[in-house]
């Protein structure tokens, strides 16, 4: 009885809505609400300061705009208004983040306990993966301890060898005598061959944890509950250089996404209801890939979600910038699809908040592809022609911008901690060639879908293209800034505050492209610092401090060089 009761509070927890009423806003501001959800009390003086900074942030970002807009320099317009765009659409996206981070809901690492062992299907999908990646998955899988699960093995190639393998374990084995619509179709074919109540879902480079099912399976008692995704981790080399554990996504956004019934399927390590995928006529074969477009449809039938956030499964992923391009270049097509030619804004079903979470996976892609490129040109381009995108002294332009910056960095900071997200900056904008090529494709296929490719998630020696091949636009960019400063610093007679600000400008480009350059060249990155349990505003404070510091010694080197020349 008292596991029913909790239970039954758990669920109505999860049944509430995002929006708050101002007066549970203010008690949670002074810490005086009813804190009833896991960690929801000790993350209220990390989230409260991020809510806060998010505010001043986004109100000094909006002053700076109306005076940016007052003083463009309209003489160079062709480069001056898709700057001050570049503004106000980097604003929207810190607001969009923001809103998605809110107010993240955290689960218990026992998850919810079921009351009597639930029938669970293990469907683990293979298209060609080497059969040591599958046997270890397989193997993993027999071991999970929850006894009312039937393991298939669901082969897209129809490999002997993976029928060779199941036979090895003893577990089934099914595979299509056709082969549509990729993995969903797999899938599907698994859906009509299969019957128990749920389904765990898994890639065939995920190696499950015994406990997967026994956390996730209780989550089901609560009505309404389309799916469960849990956390995924991966095997990366030494401080990842390319980025893959998506540290920001999992950690932060997610549980965001969870708070606004809008986390989404990552298409493993995740268990879905059988009666909800049946409702929607099974996974979705609109995209490229089945999980995002599934999770939409389930959300806008009035089916929830959650994020457990906590990692059950291992997986591989690319080892190289090549496999990296792929299978991101993949993920953008299937999100910039959806905002393109089913907008999630014109979904009836969807609340505002949903909207704003599926609407936010496309744009991000749109901001790197077309939008940071112009960030880079800038200080290049003010150098080499002694124009400035403003007609107001330089001064004035870093008193204006300054305080915005510092806001956002903070708020950026605290809304990420402890996950470091520097490093996910530099990678999200060093594949804007990959997001400009993701465009086209996603604007030529409304109503057919795209050519799919199984990523290769195993570092290779030989590649089929020199990796410099793929960096060679961050190359070019990175070699202009360079000679732009070069420039600035001993042969442009200009003003210094100008000189200075435009190379200052230029270094930050070379340092935000060199994160996928050094990791296409050298598949090497720093290796990050742990993350941390507890929250400490002085860390980050300590972190905004140091790069403070870090533009008052440049600046006076630079000055210094400058004075001496």
């Amino acid at each position: 009885m008292e596991a029913c009761a909790s239970t039954k509070r758990y669920g109505d927890d999860i049944m509430r809505g995002f929006f708050r009423p101002i007066s549970a806003v203010f008690l949670d501001l002074i810490g005086k609400a009813d804190y009833r959800r896991f960690r929801e009390r000790e993350d209220r003086l990390r989230r409260v300061l991020s809510q806060l900074l998010s505010l001043f942030a986004f109100v000094a970002g909006v002053l700076y705009l109306i005076w940016h807009y007052h003083n463009i320099a309209w003489e160079t317009w062709w480069v001056s208004v898709p700057f001050f765009v570049c503004e106000c659409v980097g604003t929207i996206l810190f607001a969009f983040f923001a809103i998605n981070v809110w107010y993240p809901r955290y689960h218990r690492p026992e998850g919810v306990q079921g009351a009597r062992p639930v029938p669970v299907d293990v469907f683990i999908t293979t298209c060609g993966e080497p059969m040591e990646v599958l046997r270890a998955t397989v193997a993993a899988a027999v071991k999970i301890s929850y006894p009312a699960k039937t393991i298939f093995v669901l082969d897209d190639r129809s490999d002997p060898a993976a029928r060779n393998l199941a036979a090895e374990f003893k577990v089934n084995y099914l595979a299509r005598d056709t082969h549509e619509n990729a993995k969903a179709g797999n899938l599907n074919f698994a859906l009509a061959h299969s019957q128990a109540e749920l389904i765990l879902a898994l890639d065939a480079d995920q190696v499950p944890k015994p406990e997967i099912l026994e956390r996730l399976v209780g989550y089901f008692r609560i009505p309404k509950i389309a799916f469960v995704q849990s956390k995924q981790t991966f095997m990366v080399p030494p401080g990842d250089p390319f980025g893959n554990t998506d540290k920001v996504f999992y950690n932060v956004m997610q549980s965001g996404k969870d708070w606004d019934n809008a986390a989404f399927s990552c298409g493993s390590g995740v268990v879905y209801r059988r009666q909800t995928l049946e409702e929607i006529g099974g996974f979705s074969t609109w995209n490229i890939v089945e999980d995002v477009y599934t999770s939409m449809l389930l959300h806008q039938r009035g089916w929830r979600s959650i994020y457990y956030n906590y990692p059950l499964t291992t997986g591989t992923a690319p080892g190289d910038i090549w496999g990296v391009y792929r299978q991101r270049g993949q993920w953008a097509v299937d999100s910039l699809r959806l905002i393109f030619w089913d907008n999630p804004f014109f979904r009836r079903g969807l609340s505002l908040k949903q909207k704003l979470q599926y609407f936010n996976l496309g744009f991000v892609y749109l901001i790197s592809a077309f939008f940071m490129p112009v960030y880079f040109l800038i200080p290049i381009w003010s150098i080499f022609t002694s124009q400035f995108v403003l007609t107001v002294p330089v001064p004035l332009y870093i008193a204006y911008r300054l305080p915005y910056f510092l806001l956002m960095s903070l708020a950026y900071g605290f809304l990420n901690y402890p996950t470091p997200y520097l490093h996910a900056f530099q990678m999200w904008t060093g594949l804007f060639p990959v997001f400009i090529r993701a465009t086209l494709i996603a604007l030529i296929h409304r109503r057919t879908k795209p050519g799919y490719r199984v990523n290769i998630k195993q570092e290779r020696e030989q590649l089929e293209r020199p990796p410099a091949l793929a960096v060679l636009p961050h190359m070019i960019i990175i070699a202009g800034s360079l000679a732009a400063i070069v420039q600035g610093l001993f042969f442009h007679a200009g003003p210094l505050d100008f000189r200075l600000l435009s190379c200052a400008w230029a270094t930050w480009s070379i340092w935000t492209l060199s994160g996928i350059v050094l990791a296409a060249l050298f598949r090497s990155y720093r290796k990050e610092a742990p993350e941390r349990n507890e929250f400490t505003p002085l860390q980050i404070a300590n972190n905004v401090l140091g790069l403070m510091l870090f533009l008052f010694v440049f600046s006076l080197a630079a000055y210094l060089i400058v004075a001496v020349t």
